[in-house]
C-alpha cells in the first residue's frame, strides 16, 4: 500500500470512529428518553489493498419477540386496571356506613316493630312513612350511582376509541414516513422508535396483532382479524354507536358500507376491560338491586293490601317498583299512602282498626321471611349477598389488574435490557473509540511522516 494509501485509510477510519461516537453519544443523552431504541454503529472492515474500516450506519437493538411480548403485556395491563377503576364505584355504593340500603331497610322494619306496638299512634305511623322514604332515597340513590357509573364507562369508551383511531392514523404516517426514508437509503431510527411507541399506546386499549413488511410496511390488526392499519399506510377508524336497544355504546368497524359489531374482540386492553365491567359485574349488581327492589316491594304490597288503615280500607299498596327491569329506580312510596300515614294497614278487621295490631304483625314478619333473591333469602341477606358478589368482583379485578401490570413490569424491564441504554457501558464505549480514534490519528501521522521524510530525500 503506498504512503498516500495508508493516509486515506486513516481518513476513512477518523471518519468512521467520529460517527460512532456521534450515535454513542446519542445514546447516552437518550438514557431517560421514554421509549429510545439503543443504536449501535454498524463499523465494517475494508478489505484489501485498501484496508481500514468505515462506517455503515446505525442500527437499533431490538428483540422482535420482546416487542410482540410487550405489546400484550400491555394489553392485559390495560384492560386490569380499567376494569379495577371501573368497578370501584360498587365499593362506593355498597359501602357500609351510616345511611347505606342494608341500614335503611333494618329502620323501615324496626319502625314496623314499634308500628305494631302502637299501631293507632300517629307519630310512629309517621315515623314508618319516613322511613319508607329513607328507604326509597336509599334504592334511588344506589340506581342513580350505579347507571351513571354506566354511563361514565360508554363516554370514556368513546374516548379511547377516538384515541385509537388517533394512533392508528398516527401509525400509517409514521410508516409511509418509514419507507419514504429507508428506499431513499435514509436511517430512520427515529421514526420507528415513534411507531413503536404509538403502537405500545393502541395495545394498551386494544388486543394488537402487528405484521411488519418490507421498507416500513406494517398491518396492525385488531384481535389479528380486523385491519386498523394496511400495508399500504392507510388507517380504517372504528366507530362508537350507541345499540338503540340496550343503550350502551358499541364499536364498529364499516366493511363494504355496513357496520360490524366488533365490540365481542375486545378482550383485552382498556376498552376490553370497560366492557367487561360494564356488562359483567356492573350489569350483575344492577339486576340484583332492581331484582331486590321488586322483590321487596311486591312482599310488602301483598301484605299491606291484606290489611286496612284507620280508615277500614284495605288493598292498598305501600311501594311502587313497576317491573323488574328499572325496579330500584322507580321504588318509592305509593300514592296510596304517600302523605297520608292514617292508610297504613295495620289492622286487618276493618270494623275494629283501633288497637288491631295484625296488620303490622304480617308486616314485621316479612323481615324474617324468605322474600329475596327466589324465595332464598331475607332482604337483609338479600342485599348482604348483593354487597359480597360486588365486593368479590372488585376484589378480583384488583388482584388482575396487580397481576397484568407485574407482568407488564417484567416484560418491559426484558426489553430494556436489550434495547435500553446503560450510561456505563455508553462510557466505557465512548474511551473505547477514542482510543481507536486516536490510534488511526498515529497511523496518519506516521504516514505523513514517512512522506515528508521521503520528500527530504529527494531534495
Amino acid at each position: 500500500m503506498s504512503i498516500y494509501g495508508i493516509l486515506n485509510t486513516g481518513r476513512t477510519g477518523m471518519t468512521a470512529h467520529s460517527y460512532a461516537t456521534g450515535v454513542t453519544a446519542q445514546n447516552a443523552e437518550n438514557a431517560t428518553t421514554e421509549g429510545y431504541s439503543r443504536r449501535l454503529a454498524r463499523l465494517e472492515n475494508v478489505a484489501p489493498p485498501q484496508g481500514g474500516v468505515r462506517a455503515r450506519g446505525a442500527r437499533r437493538v431490538v428483540d422482535p419477540f420482546i416487542n410482540k411480548r410487550l405489546l400484550g403485556a400491555g394489553s392485559g395491563a390495560g384492560y386490569g386496571e380499567a376494569k379495577a377503576s371501573a368497578l370501584g364505584v360498587l365499593d362506593h355504593v355498597f359501602a357500609d356506613g351510616p345511611g347505606d340500603l342494608g341500614e335503611r331497610i333494618g329502620a323501615f322494619e324496626a319502625g314496623l316493630v314499634e308500628l305494631s306496638t302502637h299501631p293507632s299512634e300517629g307519630g310512629t305511623r309517621a315515623t314508618v312513612l319516613a322511613r319508607a322514604e329513607a328507604l326509597s332515597n336509599a334504592f334511588n340513590g344506589a340506581a342513580a350511582e350505579l347507571r351513571g357509573a354506566r354511563t361514565e364507562i360508554n363516554d370514556r369508551i368513546v374516548g379511547e376509541v377516538d384515541a385509537i383511531n388517533a394512533s392508528a392514523a398516527r401509525i400509517a404516517d409514521l410508516g409511509s414516513q418509514i419507507t419514504r426514508a429507508e428506499i431513499g437509503g435514509q436511517e430512520a431510527s427515529d421514526l420507528r422508535d415513534l411507531r413503536d411507541q404509538e403502537l405500545r399506546s393502541l395495545a394498551e386499549r386494544a388486543p394488537i396483532t402487528v405484521i411488519e413488511g418490507e421498507h416500513g410496511s406494517m398491518n396492525v390488526l385488531l384481535a389479528g382479524s380486523v385491519s386498523l392499519v394496511d400495508e399500504d399506510h392507510r388507517a380504517h377508524a372504528l366507530r362508537a354507536p350507541i345499540d338503540p336497544g340496550s343503550g350502551d355504546v358499541v364499536i364498529t368497524r364499516q366493511e363494504v358500507g355496513v357496520d360490524r359489531d366488533v365490540s365481542s374482540l375486545f378482550t383485552a386492553g382498556s376498552i376490553g376491560g370497560m366492557i367487561d365491567a360494564r356488562d359483567g359485574a356492573l350489569n350483575d349488581a344492577e339486576n340484583a338491586l332492581d331484582q331486590l327492589a321488586f322483590d321487596f316491594a311486591d312482599a310488602y304490597n301483598t301484605a299491606h293490601q291484606a290489611g286496612v288503615g284507620l280508615d277500614g280500607v284495605g288493598g292498598r299498596n305501600l311501594f311502587d317498583a313497576g317491573a323488574v327491569d328499572g325496579a330500584a329506580a322507580r321504588f318509592g312510596v305509593s300514592a296510596d299512602v304517600a302523605g297520608q300515614p292514617d292508610n297504613i294497614a295495620a289492622a286487618t278487621d276493618p270494623l275494629a282498626v283501633d288497637g288491631d295490631n295484625r296488620g303490622a304483625l304480617a308486616l314485621v314478619d316479612l323481615a324474617s321471611s324468605s322474600i329475596a333473591r327466589g324465595g332464598t333469602e331475607t332482604a337483609v341477606g338479600g342485599y348482604a349477598r348483593i354487597v359480597a358478589d360486588a365486593g368479590a368482583g372488585v376484589r378480583a379485578a384488583l388482584d388482575g389488574a396487580d397481576t397484568a401490570a407485574a407482568a407488564l413490569s417484567q416484560v418491559s424491564a426484558l426489553r430494556e435490557g436489550i434495547s435500553g441504554v446503560s450510561t456505563d457501558d455508553e462510557m466505557v464505549t465512548l474511551m473505547e473509540l477514542q482510543r481507536g480514534y486516536q490510534a488511526t490519528l498515529k497511523v496518519i501521522q506516521t504516514a505523513d511522516e514517512m512522506l515528508e521524510s521521503l520528500i527530504n530525500l529527494k531534495r
